[in-house]
């Protein structure tokens, strides 16, 4: 018998009937996997009993591929997922399925895949869009990724706001849209001056000038100036002000379909 846990609750697999019996006296075990429902105990194809946590009756892939488009729908167990195919091998094997989510045995965890990736996604730009137009990082990623749960979005943005290629998109789409309202570096630099310069309140003054040594590294620890330039007091555009300023990026959303096969547990 092998277990593991999802959201703190355990699901097994069993090694024969008689192990499977003794936990479960009276429940029926179905002899074809493809043809049971979802809750359902069946044998596998390595002659175990385990449990069909998800199942679908149809399955839609962007690519289309041959393997998807003549299934029956897919399944899912503790161990991974499986398409609902008659040639389809649905074993047990933990140590042949690194990530349950997807069909194939070979796709790494989610985010060791983001972690990897080296192209940005759309939904990856349609996030940055997003954080770009002033959503907080965690309604982004619900609004991207059409995602409804607040933890899981808050650990996810967590993960793509430490991407070079998500901030350096953001990055890209902050400059953009600023240039078009006449922001530069030199716009910022002239108003902490001048606030650093004229200002009647001492704090303002001390404030001012802590933002210029950062800027031009002479205070504190020397940082990259994309960071402290515009990013570094860039807290989101309002939509007026983005009328006047157009990047296609900006507008188009999410125009692309995600390729991925994973479909999350409820």
């Amino acid at each position: 018998m092998e277990k593991k846990k999802i959201k703190k609750i355990a699901h097994y697999v069993y090694d024969d009937i008689d192990e499977f019996r003794e936990h479960y006296p009276n429940m029926v075990v179905h002899p074809d996997w493809r043809k049971a429902n979802e809750n359902d105990w069946v044998y596998s194809d390595d002659e175990r009993i385990v449990q069909l946590l998800k199942v679908a009756k149809e399955i839609n892939h962007p690519n289309d591929r041959k393997n998807y488009k003549f299934a029956k729908g897919w399944v899912r167990t503790i161990v991974g997922s499986f398409i609902n195919r008659p040639n389809t091998y649905m074993d047990t094997d933990f140590s042949q399925h690194s990530n349950r989510y997807t069909f194939s045995k070979t796709i790494k965890n989610t985010n060791e895949r983001v972690k990897e990736r080296k192209k940005i996604t759309n939904k990856e730009k349609h996030f940055a869009t997003n954080v770009v137009v002033g959503m907080g990082a965690v309604e982004a990623y619900k609004n991207a990724y059409k995602e409804m749960s607040d933890q899981k979005a808050r650990k996810k943005a967590t993960i793509l706001l430490k991407q070079e290629r998500v901030m350096s998109e953001i990055e890209k789409s902050v400059l953009d849209v600023a240039k078009g309202l006449g922001i530069d570096h030199e716009y910022i630099l002239n108003k902490l001056k001048n606030l650093a310069d004229f200002s009647e309140d001492d704090n303002i003054i001390l404030q001012s000038t802590k933002e210029l040594g950062k800027i031009v590294g002479t205070s504190g620890n020397i940082v990259k100036q994309k960071e402290m330039g515009l990013l570094g007091v860039f807290q989101g555009f309002s939509e007026k002000e983005l009328e006047g300023a157009s990047r296609n990026e900006l507008t188009e959303g999410n125009n692309g379909k995600d390729i991925s096969i994973e479909q999350k547990d409820n």
